[in-house]
């Protein structure tokens, strides 16, 4: 059996998601993938949703203290985003004039 699919051609597979999966990365990782994930049931992540924590970190090293709305445009997200991802704003070193101040100078 560990031969067979090398016998196996793209006209051989269904015309349907399987095929272009097959015909994308190839007849060799396409059986190799099934040999670790065949028969189970399988939920696909969007690639979007794999990739998130790297667009954040994208975020996070441009942010500024005041680009929200460029960030979201840059990204195609909302920049109630943006907010939740880089927080409220406060770039490191920046006083908070609405913090009590504790060092008497």
């Amino acid at each position: 059996m560990d031969d067979l699919w090398k016998e196996l051609t793209f006209e051989m597979l269904p015309d349907n998601t399987w095929r272009h999966v097959a015909e994308e990365i190839g007849l060799e990782n396409f059986c190799k993938m099934l040999n670790i994930a065949g028969g189970a049931t399988l939920y696909v992540p969007q690639l979007e949703s794999l990739l998130r924590p790297v667009r954040d970190a994208h975020i996070k090293a441009e942010f500024n203290g005041w680009n929200y709305l460029e960030l979201a445009r840059k990204y195609s997200i909302t920049e109630r985003l943006v907010r939740s991802v880089c927080g409220p704003g406060n770039v490191e070193g920046q006083i908070d004039l609405f913090s009590e101040q504790t060092d008497a100078s």
